[in-house]
């Protein structure tokens, strides 16, 4: 890609671009310079160095920006220095009418919530307040609109049954376990635990993703069981990521100390490590240099891709604007690079994510993408 946005930039300085090319580079100087990246008194002719040698060196920081206004010649790829993004946009042949994604919303708070008798509550429409009691435990919605567990009385643990809470697609929520443990929960996510803990653990299933915040306990520890593997902590932060349609389960540690478990082995993870589990070697690794911020954007609500290929950020999509995506002929094997904030719609999205070598058709919620 940086290949690509250097060729552009080579053409220009010879005087060999095309009127839609100078067009491009010109209104990127203009970007950088209403930046202050380029001094106030200069001007786009004699500033043709200036803009090359913004390139160099590349920042870290990632930012995804989009043009407004400007002719972008086809599959042209532009690297900029205003916190490094990619680009890429076909004039001719316009990725998606965009007038079919604007009533495709973002996802927001939406749970429900199962309780042990079966009782079935939709926190999206609960009101704040108590929900129910069970055996002394109160749960109630709060004003945040988090769920949180009250303990009044002192419950029979042995006898206490599960609750679940599950997020669909296009949902997002926040809980407080009996034990004051705070988990926040991903899209199409479902979390079942015993509304009483254990004398002696903690153990709670997942599917999907999720962060934990597990509150101390030393004489009880904290287990996150998936179908592939085990996670336990005394008290720690960390996140897992166990969607049935990725082909890596993936948990990383921000806070504390974890032991990874699964049939083939043992990972004893420490703060920016990760473990990952791959369900169809049964293989389980440790990357001891994981980016936790891109790991963790999903709660800071940013969609975060560094070098993801296409079919990794439309599941992403999937999940978060409730859509199906299906494929059609051969798609091309560009990654993309960037943040996108979680509150745009899906037109929004697509504006800034222009995906390239490919064409998007919508039908009510299902996005049809095909290669070229």
């Amino acid at each position: 890609m940086e290949k690509n946005a250097k060729k552009l930039l080579d053409k220009y300085l010879m005087g060999n671009c095309t009127a839609e090319e100078i067009a491009v580079v010109e209104d990127w100087y203009l970007q950088l310079r209403n930046e202050a990246v380029a001094p106030a008194h200069t001007t786009i002719e004699n500033s043709k160095a200036e803009v090359w040698n913004s390139l160099n060196p590349r920042p870290k920081a990632l930012k995804l920006i989009t043009f407004k206004n400007v002719a972008i010649a086809a599959s042209i790829v532009l690297c900029f220095a205003i916190g490094t993004f990619y680009f890429i946009q076909h004039k001719d042949a316009p990725l998606v009418a965009k007038t079919e994604l604007k009533d495709i919303q973002p996802g927001g708070q939406k749970a429900m919530l199962t309780l042990a008798d079966g009782t079935v509550v939709d926190l999206d429409d609960a009101k704040n307040g108590q929900i129910a009691n069970q055996n002394g435990i109160i749960i109630r919605k709060a004003k945040n609109g988090q769920l949180e567990y009250i303990i009044k009385e002192n419950p029979n643990a042995s006898t206490a049954g599960a609750n679940t809470i599950s997020t669909p697609r296009g949902g997002q929520y926040e809980v407080t376990l009996p034990d004051g443990t705070k988990v926040w929960l991903n899209a199409a996510t479902k979390l079942t635990y015993p509304y009483a803990f254990a004398k002696n653990e903690r153990v709670v299933s997942l599917s999907g993703e999720a962060y934990f915040e597990v509150s101390k306990d030393h004489t009880r520890p904290f287990r996150v069981k998936t179908d592939a593997q085990t996670v336990e902590v005394l008290g720690t932060h960390f996140n897992i990521n166990a969607y049935g349609d990725e082909s890596t389960i993936k948990t990383t540690l921000l806070e504390g100390a974890v032991k990874v478990s699964a049939a083939t082995g043992i990972v004893n993870l420490h703060p920016g490590e990760q473990s990952q589990f791959f369900p169809n070697s049964a293989k389980l690794t440790l990357n001891a240099q994981v980016d936790t911020d891109k790991e963790m954007a999903w709660k800071n609500n940013i969609f975060s891709f560094d070098n993801d290929d296409l079919q990794s950020v439309m599941r992403q999509i999937s999940r978060w604007y409730d859509v199906d995506v299906v494929y059609q002929g051969k798609i091309a094997p560009e990654k993309y690079v960037g943040e996108i904030p979680r509150n745009s719609n899906l037109a929004e999205v697509f504006k800034i994510l222009e995906l390239n070598h490919v064409h998007i058709e919508v039908k009510g919620k299902v996005l049809t993408v095909s290669g070229n």
